[in-house]
């Protein structure tokens, strides 16, 4: 290993990496959840509660037609916040090796003694 490769032992085992790990993880999952929620409740409510879609909102326009047409914004959105949490755990990620390997040297240095 080279004086400019990081301790990956030491980025695995830092706080700063579990934290980044933990955003990344609870990114995917409240998204995922709020995506099934929202996507699975059309087979649900058509199951369960038919009349819901048939109420009118105008001629020709029922809820069940806003509904269906509403999931295709919801999905963009959906994309646009996991790629901005993306893009902010990747900027964290970024700067974790040399945070890390900086304070492996400041401990492996001040150890020494």
């Amino acid at each position: 290993m080279t004086k400019s490769d990081p301790d990956w032992n030491a980025v695995l085992a830092s706080t700063c990496f579990k934290q980044v790990a933990r955003r990344r993880r609870n990114t995917i999952v409240v998204l995922g959840v709020l995506s099934a929620l929202y996507y699975f409740s059309i087979p649900a409510l058509i199951a369960w509660g038919p009349d819901v879609f048939r109420i009118r909102l105008a001629a020709g326009i029922n809820l069940g037609t806003v509904f269906a047409v509403s999931q295709y914004p919801f999905g963009g959105l959906i994309a646009y916040v996991f790629m901005r949490r993306s893009a902010a755990i990747d900027r964290a990620a970024e700067s974790l090796a040399p945070r890390v390997q900086s304070d492996a040297a400041f401990v492996e240095e001040h150890h020494a003694y």
